[in-house]
């Protein structure tokens, strides 16, 4: 287990930072120790990476993060009650049925976590295809004045 010092360290986060995603609901230490510090394990540095990456490669904001986080962590939920319960049992009708609602559940879980990253991809998009045509512009009139430029000095 790691101290919030060599979290904030291993995730390139300061302190204060970490302290404030836990207080979002963000992230949160898997413990403490009797004097009340942090203790963080591998998998809360991944998590913490993970809502790193949401808000530095998506842009995302935090309570945007935090909704995924909290979708995310519904979806492990119901995965794991569905496959404690009913992935490995025989096919009959109610059992079936149950199946086919858990399944609608995870799939309306994940659901609204794939159409917010899409929705950011396809402004990224856009935001990619406006960087693009200015580029494009630039770039044709640098050539047109260099053109000028050397025709001019020959």
């Amino acid at each position: 287990m790691y101290k919030i010092d060599e979290v904030a360290q291993k995730v390139k986060m300061t302190k204060r930072a970490l302290r404030y995603y836990e207080e979002l609901g963000l992230v949160s230490p898997s413990g403490r120790t009797e004097g009340g510090y942090r203790m963080y394990t591998d998998a809360d540095v991944e998590r913490i990476l993970h809502v790193k990456d949401m808000r530095d490669l998506l842009g995302a904001s935090l309570a945007e993060i935090k909704d995924m986080v909290e979708l995310g962590r519904l979806y492990e939920e119901q995965r794991d009650f569905y496959n404690e319960n009913y992935k490995n049992r025989d096919l009959d009708g109610p059992e079936l049925l149950k199946r086919i609602e858990m399944l609608q559940t995870l799939e309306d879980t994940l659901t609204p976590q794939r159409n917010l990253l899409k929705s950011k991809i396809e402004r990224m998009q856009e935001l990619l295809l406006t960087f693009d045509e200015r580029l494009e512009r630039i770039v044709s009139k640098r050539d047109e004045l260099t053109s000028k430029y050397e025709g001019g000095n020959n």
